[in-house]
């Protein structure tokens, strides 16, 4: 049983601060640190994804109950986490499936994905799934699933909160062309939270998803095996 939500003004009050200090925070980063290394960008962006982490916590207590306001309930993260894990072993599974078949058509999917060359050193890698395959999922999904669609939620018809909260996740990734992989990806995080009323579910979706994508696109051996055939 999901908590009260934000109110809708709240949660866009939350936004602006959000956009605000991200936006200000990258500005002040580079205008001071503008020779900043690949590995001080990541630690810049982890700092401003726990600042606005504290943010979020803020709101919900301040202004709603707590975790209970995000629907963030302590005695359900353990099903969270292993129902999240369940449906990311079954999408890793329908994936991996899907480009077994389109192989058999000499169309291998992930040469459309990822390229070949990629390199990282390991440090900056380690860096990277903790601040974008970990911290980045949480502060996401507890903004606009636990946040926006609560709110949204109490306020508009199921299908129209689905829709707008998706869209919103996808446009506030990337400018220019329309970032349909996140607009996927919302609406799978959406329906499984949905489904489960447990935060920690679409949370596990986001992280294992992250997670796997960076593995894939920067561990060499694994990249050889998937772009192997044409």
């Amino acid at each position: 049983m999901r908590g009260k939500a934000l109110s809708l003004w709240s949660v866009f009050i939350l936004l602006t601060f959000i956009i605000f200090t991200q936006v200000g925070g990258e500005y002040l980063f580079f205008h001071f640190f503008s020779n900043a290394s690949d590995l001080q960008v990541l630690w810049f962006i982890g700092c401003t994804r726990l600042l606005n982490l504290g943010l979020i916590f803020f709101f919900i207590y301040r202004f709603g109950k707590g975790f209970e306001s995000a629907s963030i309930f302590p005695a359900k993260w353990l099903k969270g986490i292993y129902v999240g894990g369940i449906i990311s072993l079954i999408f890793g599974v329908l994936v991996f499936s899907t480009w077994i078949f389109f192989l058999f058509f000499h169309i291998n999917l992930f040469r459309f994905l990822f390229s070949p060359n990629t390199k990282i050193v390991f440090e900056k890698f380690i860096w990277l799934l903790i601040i974008g395959g970990i911290f980045a999922p949480v502060v996401e999904d507890t903004f606009f699933i636990g946040c926006l669609y609560n709110s949204l939620r109490e306020k508009v018809p199921l299908f129209l909160a689905v829709i707008s909260t998706a869209l919103f996740f996808a446009l506030l990734h990337g400018l220019g062309s329309f970032p349909i992989t996140q607009f996927i990806g919302g609406l799978l995080f959406i329906i499984a939270f949905e489904y489960t009323d447990n935060l920690l579910t679409p949370i596990t979706i986001h992280i294992t998803g992250n997670c796997v994508l960076f593995i894939i696109s920067y561990s060499s051996l694994i990249k050889t095996f998937l772009l192997k055939w044409a």
